[in-house]
């Protein structure tokens, strides 16, 4: 489920993120190179979590699981470091599923195939 979401993310980032910046709750930049940075940064953030998840159930291979969990799990510290040391809103509505999604992830791999297996 969460291949699944977080590819439709990227691609709604590629081709329409006017609609993917609803979910994440920040406005779209007017131009430049923050449009630029933000869609390649978010598209890309978005695909490589889809791209690992999907080789991770397919080869089962508890390794693909590893970058999903550093991409959300510092995603998520970087919010809190954000609200707690440079002002920006304390959101816990926000990190506390991220952190959630690690432990799911990481119990995945814990029940997956050991690093070495094909």
């Amino acid at each position: 489920m969460l291949a699944m979401l977080f590819g439709a993310q990227g691609i709604l980032w590629l081709v329409n993120p006017a609609r993917a910046v609803i979910f994440w709750g920040f406005p779209v930049p007017d131009g430049g190179m923050g449009l630029s940075s933000m869609i390649g940064a978010l598209a890309s953030w978005c695909l490589t979590i889809a791209a690992c998840l999907l080789l991770a159930l397919i080869r089962k291979q508890r390794c693909w699981y590893y970058p999903p969990m550093m991409l959300i799990g510092l995603f998520a510290v970087g919010r809190i470091v954000a609200g707690v040391a440079h002002g920006a809103p304390f959101l816990p509505e926000r990190f506390v599923p991220e952190l959630i999604f690690v432990a799911l992830l990481y119990g995945a791999a814990r029940a997956a195939g050991s690093p070495r297996e094909a």
